[in-house]
């Protein structure tokens, strides 16, 4: 039994020779496991908020890494164009598209040939239309549409494919002007329509200036709104202009800016990109440019 309390007593003398070692060097609030629990603060009291933020962080990565995992498994990333697995846009149909040559296009309306002259953007023909010259200063599309490109724009509008918008940017970035993007102009979307926007459940056009401003490190605030408008898809060239005359507005407060690059995904007749021109000049911008996705032709 003495033999035992020693042993007991010099366990009992180490811990409080080591004990007192650690506080001596700051460790108190790391003290040893013999001293009393209630001395040692409570991590999860330590920084609650943070805490819980990181927590929240990791739980909303894990659910949508697994979400994301379990989406690819019941369906798998596919190519918009030839349906192979593995890209929502390929470098083979990539590398296919119909580009429009920058240097045969007209340089105020984009039309493709149009470089000596036009036959969509001359006086002859906007004067049908109770125009003199395109309201914007100069227009350019990526692609002429196709079978090819038709697809892509419905996969993200229509079927839901919404990361091949970050594809489209990143085509459209490519042709953009360098003396426009030397002006940092403010990226401006084309608003989707109401019924559109309840289909779809989102704002395509929205979708497409925030990627394509995130790709030239060019802002995209809100400017534009969209009154109720008669559905168009079945119009002429006349009539659409007409049916888009005064159809946008510039929201209240919103400043505009001194260069600004409007972008949709298509131009079919020229007549959303004038309204919307036309809108964005009116609120006082002093240069109004277009960039599309793909051009009718």
């Amino acid at each position: 039994m003495r033999g035992g309390n020693a042993c007991e007593s010099r366990r009992i003398e180490r811990t409080s020779r080591w004990s007192a070692a650690w506080n001596a060097q700051g460790g108190a609030c790391y003290a040893h496991p013999m001293t009393v629990a209630a001395e040692r603060p409570p991590l999860l009291h330590a920084a609650p908020a943070r805490l819980r933020e990181r927590l929240l962080r990791a739980a909303e990565l894990y659910g949508r890494g697994a979400a994301e995992a379990l989406a690819e498994t019941l369906w798998p990333t596919r190519c918009a164009v030839c349906d192979l697995p593995g890209e929502v846009l390929c470098d083979d149909c990539r590398l296919r598209l119909p580009y429009l040559d920058w240097w045969r296009a007209c340089p105020r309306c984009g039309a493709p040939f149009g470089r000596v002259q036009c036959s969509e953007c001359n006086p002859v023909v906007l004067g049908v239309v109770g125009l003199e010259k395109p309201p914007f200063d100069g227009c350019a599309s990526t692609v002429v549409l196709d079978d090819a490109t038709a697809r892509i724009v419905r996969t993200w509008k229509d079927a839901g494919e919404r990361r091949l918008v970050h594809e489209m940017a990143s085509l459209m970035a490519s042709v953009a002007p360098p003396a426009w993007l030397a002006a940092r102009p403010a990226v401006v979307a084309v608003p989707a329509t109401a019924a559109a926007l309840r289909r779809r459940g989102f704002d395509h056009g929205s979708d497409l200036a925030r990627a394509l401003a995130a790709r030239i490190g060019a802002d995209a605030p809100p400017l534009l709104a969209r009154p109720k408008a008669r559905d168009q898809r079945s119009l002429g060239r006349r009539g659409r202009i007409a049916n888009m005359e005064g159809r946008f507005l510039a929201l209240p407060g919103a400043d505009a800016p001194e260069t600004a690059l409007i972008v949709d995904d298509v131009y079919t007749t020229g007549s959303t990109l004038f309204a919307a021109a036309q809108a964005v000049r009116a609120a006082g911008a002093r240069q109004v440019l277009a960039l599309t996705f793909a051009r009718v032709w």
